[in-house]
C-alpha cells in the first residue's frame, strides 16, 4: 500500500531541512562554538575563528534571519548570542552520533 506524506508533514520536513541548513556549514558551526559560552562581538568572533569579518558578518546575518542567534546593541558594539539553548543540544547530539557511528563514515565525500 502506498503512503503519501500529508501536506503538514511535507511543510514540517521543509522547515526542518531549512533549519538544519543553518548547521550544515563549517563557518556557522565555528560561530556557534564561539557563542556557546556567551555573547560576543563580530570582532571577537573574527579574532577567535581567524575568519574574515565579511564572512562572519554574512553568516551572522543568515543565522539571525533563521532566529538561531540574537543580537543586541550596546553603544557602538553589537553583541551576538545563541537564541536557544537547544542549538547547543543539536550540536552535541551530532557529535554523539559521530562518536557512536564512525568518524570515517562522516568523512565521506558524497555529502
Amino acid at each position: 500500500m502506498d503512503m503519501l506524506l500529508k501536506k503538514e508533514e511535507i511543510a514540517s520536513l521543509r522547515l526542518t531541512s531549512k533549519l538544519l541548513k543553518g548547521f550544515a556549514d563549517y563557518s556557522r558551526l565555528c560561530i556557534f562554538e564561539v557563542l556557546k559560552d556567551g555573547e560576543r562581538t563580530v570582532s571577537e568572533i573574527v579574532e577567535i575563528t581567524g575568519m574574515s569579518q565579511s564572512s562572519i558578518s554574512n553568516h551572522l546575518k543568515c543565522l539571525r534571519e533563521c532566529d538561531l542567534v540574537n543580537d543586541r546593541q550596546e553603544g557602538k558594539y553589537i553583541y551576538y548570542s545563541i537564541s536557544n539553548n537547544k542549538v547547543n543540544d543539536i550540536i552535541n547530539l551530532a557529535r554523539e552520533i559521530i562518536k557512536e557511528t564512525s568518524e570515517e563514515k562522516y568523512r565521506c565525500l558524497n555529502y
